[in-house]
């Protein structure tokens, strides 16, 4: 497999402050969620998140080839839109894999049995 550079990696100009409370939050949010359920459904968490990621990493070059095609990264800008997207596409991809593990599966008889 072969790469290619399709474009530069740019992101706003963030203060250190505001960079230091998001991770403050994402670290309590995961503190919270150890003591609320995360260990006993670690595994369907990990896989969801696994499987969500890679399913962003192999249609981040369509991603990136459409936008290019419509000049969205032709700007700084165009690229953050596209990361942001792109972000937002693997979390809800991630959630909704969780949901079908947690609530569909049980819901229709094909949990495992414990």
């Amino acid at each position: 497999m072969q790469s290619e550079n399709v474009l530069q990696f740019v992101w706003p100009e963030i203060s250190t402050t505001v960079s230091i409370v998001a991770l403050a939050l994402a670290l309590a949010v995961f503190v919270f969620g150890m003591f609320s359920g995360v260990r006993a459904n670690k595994f369907r968490i990990v896989f969801a998140v696994c499987l969500s990621t890679l399913i962003g990493w192999f249609t981040m070059p369509l991603a990136v080839k459409a936008a290019s095609a419509l000049h969205i990264v032709n700007t700084g800008t165009g690229v953050v839109i596209l990361i942001t997207a792109m972000m937002v596409l693997v979390a809800a991809v991630a959630t909704s894999i969780y949901e079908i593990i947690t609530v569909t599966f049980p819901d229709i008889g094909m949990a495992s049995k414990k």
